[in-house]
């Protein structure tokens, strides 16, 4: 599939959006992230949509990564294991590479970017729930045009056998109106009662409760809100 073709920039800019946020199945990803190789304009879209995404990431706590990811970053590169006074992250060529290379791809992006056209992008409708710790644990997104959100559980605690989560609609000056259950790993969906553009138009942010399961019987929440977060509108 050609996704460069000026009648496939929504479809392109969805897929880009989707990958952004890690819903995007593995196996549509792969193959996203392949014709991106070869594919300047499908790589530029994914680039904006990773740069717009960046600021929701500035609230998470940071995370130092164990030993084995460098390891395994050495690994992928390619690089050898040096010694100490001469390991590869400290070698002026490897920068120097590096530096180069992104210059070039900022640039390159830049020009895709200029090319176009404003309404293409910014479809897309987000909300990154997290914990009282900061750390995401559900992102949940829509498209401008559709009914169905996709809830991607992406640091979720587990949940046990006899309770539920349930997401909520937060609306302003209102009383929280449930879009449903949602499950505590994978991707769930939850039907809007309207476009994004009605259901959400009064909606700041949502949350997700701990309920019984089946979900809460009282029309409001029940149990203790574990996750919220403020609704993003890329548009």
């Amino acid at each position: 599939m050609n996704l460069s073709r000026p009648d496939r920039t929504q479809h392109l800019d969805a897929l880009a959006a989707e990958y952004a946020l890690g819903t995007l199945p593995a196996r549509a990803r792969l193959r996203l992230e392949r014709i991106a190789l070869d594919d300047g304009v499908v790589a530029a879209g994914i680039r904006s949509w990773e740069m717009r995404l960046a600021p929701l990431t500035e609230g998470a706590a940071p995370i130092t990564p164990p030993p084995r990811v460098w390891t395994a970053i050495v690994k992928r590169l390619g690089l050898r294991r040096a010694r100490a006074e001469d390991s590869w992250w400290s070698r002026v060529s490897l920068w120097r590479g590096l530096a180069l290379a992104s210059v070039a791809a900022v640039i390159g992006l830049g020009v895709a970017l200029l090319g176009q056209k404003p309404e293409v992008a910014n479809q897309q409708i987000v909300a990154v729930l997290a914990g009282p710790d900061a750390k995401p644990a559900l992102i949940a997104t829509v498209l401008r045009g559709e009914r169905t959100m996709s809830v991607k559980a992406v640091g979720a605690a587990a949940i046990p056998a006899d309770k539920s989560l349930e997401l909520w609609m937060l609306p302003e000056g209102g009383a929280p109106k449930s879009l449903g259950l949602i499950p505590g790993s994978g991707v769930g969906r939850v039907a809007l009662p309207a476009p994004p553009d009605v259901s959400l138009a009064n909606v700041p942010a949502l949350a997700v409760s701990l309920e019984p399961a089946g979900g809460s019987t009282t029309g409001a929440p029940t149990g203790p809100v574990l996750y919220s977060g403020k609704v993003e509108r890329f548009y």
